[in-house]
């Protein structure tokens, strides 16, 4: 693989990876419009399916519980396998998966619209809503609830490790909403004031839990503790197809650094084990509804919602590792 494609591949995984991309929509994007990119740049079959595959494993493994990589991940290796096996030509090949490319994106940004579209339909004028995190689907939501006029207030988490939730002050301040900027641990205090919480999600589990940036879980019991709605905004393409007991095997966590310098780590010495992890699972106990550009439905409602869009559950598909081993045979 020659050296600035590789370059550029695990740059496009440490962007990815819970770091400088908050949002697991942008971060899919991003992904995207890079992969678009070293398609156009290949010289042959061989390299463009090295190129592909390399981007969409390293982005995986930089960020796991992204349903949406994984989903589209999936329909574009199914497609590269189909046009390999077709033996077209190489500019034939390109042009055939950026389509599918631009499509997924297309489809993504349509659903993403449209059940922030819903989801502003549950708020009502003078709503306080609560929310946590980095969330274009969220923000979108706010964004039409203003647009009909509603007055509103939002609480946000500072959202921990990261700080996202400073950014998202910022974001609403010059929407001109009254914000109020918490630490996470002051949740429940502040809870007497919300009317609604409402969270995105980077997964949502064929169980209805949901999994998204960690402190989500601790927020959805505290509303659950004072009878505050909890709901959740996604669309379809954030459903985890690989998922049945909610809780995805490999939870992400961030440096120690984050949490303890290096000199912090010196006084209080090695015997003492640092753990951040970057995302958490909900429960769909403490969720209220799930809405998504399919309609509202509540978490128990999964697995019907998912039968109908695959026609069965669980849904047959490949996995991506295996559609990747596919493709790098064939070439």
């Amino acid at each position: 693989m020659k050296f600035e494609v590789e370059k550029l591949i695990d740059d496009v995984a440490l962007k990815v990876g819970y770091g400088e991309i908050m949002g697991s929509t942008e971060s899919v994007e991003y992904v995207l419009d890079r992969m678009k990119h070293i398609i156009s740049i290949a010289e042959d079959k061989g390299e463009l399916v090295r190129y592909v595959t390399t981007l969409i494993d390293k982005s995986i493994k930089a960020r796991p519980t992204s349903a949406m990589l994984i989903n589209s991940s999936r329909e574009i290796l199914i497609k590269l396998n189909e046009l390999l096996d077709k033996g077209i030509a190489v500019a034939e090949l390109k042009t055939e998966l950026s389509k599918v490319i631009e499509d997924i994106i297309l489809k993504a940004k349509m659903a993403t619209d449209k059940a922030a579209r819903i989801a502003s339909h549950r708020i009502v004028d003078g709503d306080h809503i609560m929310t946590i995190s980095y969330s274009k689907t969220v923000l979108k939501t706010l964004d039409y609830a203003l647009m009909d006029g509603k007055r509103i207030k939002v609480t946000i988490l500072e959202s921990r490790p990261g700080g996202e939730g400073v950014i998202v002050a910022r974001i609403l301040s010059k929407k001109n909403i009254p914000t109020t900027l918490i630490v996470d641990s002051a949740a429940r205090y502040f809870m007497k004031n919300v009317s609604k919480v409402v969270m995105g999600a980077e997964a949502i589990a064929v169980n209805g839990a949901v999994i998204n940036k960690v402190g989500s879980s601790i927020l959805a019991l505290n509303a659950y503790e004072a009878r505050v709605r909890v709901f959740v905004v996604a669309g379809i393409h954030k459903f985890s197809l690989e998922t049945v007991f909610g809780e995805l095997v490999d939870i992400p966590t961030a440096r120690e650094e984050v949490l303890l310098p290096p000199d912090k780590r010196r006084e209080i010495g090695e015997n003492v084990k640092v753990y951040i992890p970057l995302v958490d699972v909900t429960p769909p106990e403490y969720i209220d509804a799930i809405i998504t550009d399919r309609g509202v439905i509540a978490p128990q409602a999964v697995p019907f919602l998912l039968k109908e869009v695959y026609g069965t559950l669980p849904p047959k598909l490949p996995e991506v590792k295996d559609l990747i081993r596919q493709a790098l045979s064939k070439i």
